[in-house]
């Protein structure tokens, strides 16, 4: 089958052809069929040992946002903070957990740069941060192996009234969509549950893909359930490790993303990363003048 490996947001992909060269060769009156749908079902399913290790991932990403949120001032640069909670990855990463391999790669994406965070290949910059504007910062980390995909959206002094609709906005998608979680619901409506509040505050144009992914044994596998999305036909099952994330995104304006990973248990849904998910945490009132 195919293989991930990292290169920046989007990753290389790597095609499985020279196994299939040696299997031939091994075998040249065999028959090779393609087992996608094995494999499929094997990534969709972390056992909990396999949860542990992403839930370990969530909280170094906790503690890296956690200071990089004491750091975000009017005047620095998208890229300078970005490269500090990146770095944080492995140090924490490495520290905490004692794991063999640790890292991971972190953006930051301010004012108008991150309503851009919708689409791939999202990146910092050096544009310098700004009192009164969103700040998206997303990381997509790993311990072992297993990865994470986590945005916090943070605003730079007090957020207007637009800004506070947003919040609210996102903040009960992101409720409503938890809520639906359970064992064989489908995808689909968990996505549409977080699609109506924010389809309800007037945001609904603004919302530009689907609310959730398989994260797990790679930080985005669109191709694995379950895929969160309005014409999914997945159903949900115990096991199933993936993000939450409901967004607004304004061109020329900002984004505002919050990204959680979540595991479904037999109950419903237990969130790997609850961290900062009240607007009282995503506020960074200091700033240089």
């Amino acid at each position: 089958g195919s293989a991930y490996e990292p290169s920046t947001y989007a990753a290389m992909h790597l095609f499985g052809d020279a196994i299939a060269g040696l299997l031939r060769a091994a075998g040249p009156d065999a028959t090779l069929t393609p087992a996608p749908h094995i494999l499929a079902r094997l990534r969709s399913i972390l056992m909990p040992g396999e949860v542990d290790q992403v839930r370990a991932g969530c909280a170094v990403v906790e503690a890296a946002f956690t200071a990089a949120a004491e750091t975000l001032r009017s005047g620095r640069r998208e890229s300078e903070v970005a490269a500090e909670v990146s770095g944080r990855l492995s140090i924490l990463g490495l520290e905490a957990t004692g794991a063999r391999r640790a890292g991971g790669f972190a953006y930051c994406m301010s004012g108008p740069n991150a309503a851009r965070a919708a689409a791939a290949y999202a990146r910092s910059t050096a544009r310098r941060l700004r009192d009164g504007e969103f700040v998206l910062l997303h990381c997509n980390s790993y311990i072992n192996g297993y990865w994470t995909d986590v945005t916090r959206t943070y605003v730079v002094g007090q957020p207007d009234e637009r800004q506070r609709s947003m919040y609210d906005a996102v903040l009960a998608a992101r409720q409503a969509a938890l809520a639906a979680l359970r064992p064989g619901v489908r995808a689909s409506e968990v996505d549409g549950a977080a699609r109506a509040v924010l389809t309800e505050r007037g945001f609904g144009p603004n919302f530009t893909h689907g609310v959730g992914h398989n994260v797990g044994f790679s930080a985005i596998s669109t191709e694995y359930p379950p895929r969160l999305h309005p014409a999914s036909s997945d159903l949900m099952e115990v096991g199933m490790t993936f993000n939450i994330e409901p967004a607004i995104y304004i061109e020329g304006y900002g984004g505002l993303r919050h990204c959680d990973v979540v595991t479904l248990g037999p109950m419903g849904a237990e969130v790997l990363s609850p961290f900062h998910t009240r607007l009282e945490e995503l506020i960074v009132d200091h700033f240089d003048p």
